[in-house]
C-alpha cells in the first residue's frame, strides 16, 4: 500500500507541475483552456479509479484503463523532466550574462515552442518505447564449459520478469510463449517475478493454459521472484506449480539426465531461504552447474561455491532511461554478461514489465545459452 500511495502523490505532483507549466502558456480562451483541462481532470480521475476500484472493476475495463493510466504517468514524467531543465537553465540565466544576452527565456513564443517540442519528442520516445515492448530482442550467448557432459552441447532459454496481471494479459503471455517456443530449447528457465501482483487476472482469463504451452526435452524450471511475495505468496506459488504445470524450484537442486544440475534459489524475500553452500552439498560438481536466482546481489557466492553458470533477473536494466544508467551503480552488474573466475554470469533485463508497456533505453528480451561441453 505504502508504494501505491506513493505512486499516487508522485503522479498528482507531476501532474500539477505540468499542468500548471501549460495552462500559463496557453491563449486566455475558453475554446482552448477547457479541454485542456478536462484531460488532466478525466486522466487524473482514471488513474485513481484504477488504482482504487481494480478488485471490482471487470478486466476487459481495468486493462485499458491501467494502460492509460502508466501511460500517461511516463508522459508526465518525461514532459516533466524536460521542462525542469528549461526552469534550471532560466534561473541559471539570471547569473549568467551570456545566456541573458543571447535567449530571451522568458519569451512566450520560445517558451510555447520549447512546450510543443518536448510533447513530440516525448510522444515519439514514447512509441519507440512501445515497439520495444512487443518486440522482444533474443540475445546469444556462447559459453564453453570445461567440465564433461552426457551432450557435447545444450541450447537453454532463460526468460526473467514476465509479470503477467493485470498489464501483461494473456495476449502478451501468448507472445511470449510463442517467441519463446520458437528457439527450440533443449532446456527452458524462468528466473522468478512471473507473476506480477494478484492472481485474479491468471485465473479469470486462465493464463495456464498458455504456461503449459512450455515445453523443452530437458523441461522447464523456475524460481521465485521479489513479486511472487506480494499478496498470497504461497497460493501463487501453488498456481504455478499445478496449475501452470511449472516446476519451482525453491531452494532446490536438481541433476537433469547426467547432462547438468540446475539450483533454484529462492528470492531474498522468502523467509528462512537457505544459503547456497547448503543447497550445493549433495549437487555433482562434475556435471555443469547452473544456478537460477531472481535478484543480482552477491555474485561472489556462486563464484565461491563453483557455479559454471549462474542467470539473474530483477533490475529490468531500468526499464525506462536514465534508470538505466543508475542501475549500474546499484548493481555489480546490473545488466548483461561478465565472467568472474570460472563462473559465468548473466543479468536479463527481462522479457515483461513491471507497469507501464514501454522500453525507453532497454530492451525486452529472451537470452539464448548456446553451451558447449568438454568432450
Amino acid at each position: 500500500m505504502k508504494v501505491f500511495l506513493n505512486a499516487i502523490i508522485v503522479h498528482t505532483l507531476l501532474n500539477t507541475y505540468v499542468f500548471v507549466r501549460g495552462w500559463q502558456l496557453l491563449p486566455k480562451k475558453n475554446i482552448v483552456r477547457t479541454p485542456y483541462v478536462l484531460a488532466f481532470s478525466i486522466e487524473l480521475s482514471i488513474y485513481l479509479v484504477g488504482f482504487f476500484a481494480a478488485e471490482s472493476l471487470p478486466l476487459n475495463i481495468l486493462h485499458p484503463i491501467m494502460i492509460l493510466g502508466t501511460s500517461w504517468m511516463v508522459l508526465i514524467m518525461y514532459l516533466a523532466g524536460l521542462l525542469m531543465l528549461f526552469d534550471l537553465v532560466k534561473i541559471v540565466s539570471r547569473y549568467v550574462k551570456a545566456i541573458r544576452s543571447k535567449i530571451n527565456l522568458g519569451s512566450v513564443t520560445l517558451r510555447r515552442a520549447y512546450f510543443i517540442f518536448s510533447l513530440v519528442v516525448v510522444i515519439g520516445l514514447m512509441l519507440h518505447g512501445n515497439y520495444r515492448f512487443w518486440n522482444p530482442v533474443v540475445t546469444e550467448v556462447d559459453i564453453s564449459i570445461d567440465k564433461k557432459a552426457s551432450k557435447n552441447q545444450l541450447k537453454v532459454v532463460v526468460v526473467s520478469d514476465i509479470h503477467v496481471g493485470y498489464l501483461i494479459n494473456k495476449d502478451v503471455l501468448k507472445m511470449y510463449v510463442d517467441r519463446i517456443m520458437a528457439q527450440n530449447a533443449d532446456l527452458i528457465l524462468i528466473v522468478g517475478d512471473i507473476i506480477d501482483y494478484d492472481l485474479r487476472p491468471l485465473i479469470e482469463e486462465r493464463h495456464e493454459e498458455e504456461f503449459r504451452r512450455l515445453k523443452a526435452p530437458y523441461g522447464v524450471y523456475a524460481v521465485t521472484g521479489n513479486h511472487e511475495y506480494r499478496l498470497n505468496s504461497e497460493e501463487k506459488i501453488k498456481w504455478l506449480s499445478e496449475k501452470a504445470d511449472l516446476t519451482v524450484l525453491r531452494d532446490q537442486a536438481i541433476c537433469v539426465d547426467s547432462l547438468l544440475c540446475i539450483v533454484g534459489r529462492e528470492d531474498y524475500k522468502a523467509p528462512d531461504r537457505r544459503f547456497l553452500y547448503e543447497l550445493m552439498a549433495d549437487v555433482n560438481k562434475d556435471l555443469p552447474v547452473i544456478v537460477i536466482n531472481h535478484e543480482p546481489h552477491d555474485l561472489d557466492e556462486e563464484v565461491e561455491n563453483g557455479v559454471d553458470l549462474a542467470v539473474y533477473g530483477h533490475t529490468h536494466n531500468g526499464q525506462l532511461f536514465p534508470n538505466n544508467l543508475l542501475i549500474k551503480f546499484l548493481y555489480e552488474l546490473g545488466f548483461g554478461y561478465k565472467k568472474k573466475e570460472d563462473t559465468n554470469i548473466y543479468v536479463t533485463s527481462g522479457l515483461g514489465l513491471s507497469g507501464p508497456q514501454y522500453r525507453i533505453g532497454t530492451i525486452s528480451e529472451i537470452v539464448v545459452f548456446n553451451l558447449k561441453f568438454k568432450n
